[in-house]
């Protein structure tokens, strides 16, 4: 299998920004069941793990592969709207944004170390 391209960092973030299914029954079932409270509790852990997950994979991706799913990853959480925040309290989805803006910034910082810019950054 041949290096990812940026095509397959595009890809990758399309993944990323539309919810999971698997999210979104587990919200669902445990909002019907436990209250809006816990299933705001459980959309925050497993968008944590989701994320978490996605970053220590990042660490292995190529620099244009890392380039390509920070652009568009960032651009499409911007424009697409949150389903997730219809279903919770709405101050579980601003949590869960901070969390989102946090692991892209995150993947900036990555993306710049992978392509050396930190040396050139830290001499401005």
């Amino acid at each position: 299998m041949g290096a990812p391209t940026g095509e397959d960092g595009l890809t990758r973030a399309v993944e990323f920004v539309l919810p999971s299914a698997g999210v979104i029954i587990a919200v669902a079932l445990t909002k019907e069941f436990l209250g809006g409270a816990a299933a705001g509790l459980i959309y925050l852990l497993l968008w944590g793990v989701i994320l978490f997950g996605i970053y220590t994979s990042a660490t292995y991706w190529n620099i244009s592969y890392t380039a390509s799913f920070v652009v568009s990853g960032a651009v499409l959480w911007i424009i697409t709207p949150g389903v997730i925040s219809e279903m919770i309290h709405p101050v579980f989805g601003v949590i869960g944004s901070v969390m989102g803006l946090v692991f892209f910034m995150g993947m900036v910082v990555l993306l710049v170390r992978k392509a050396g810019l930190d040396d050139v950054l830290s001499e401005l």
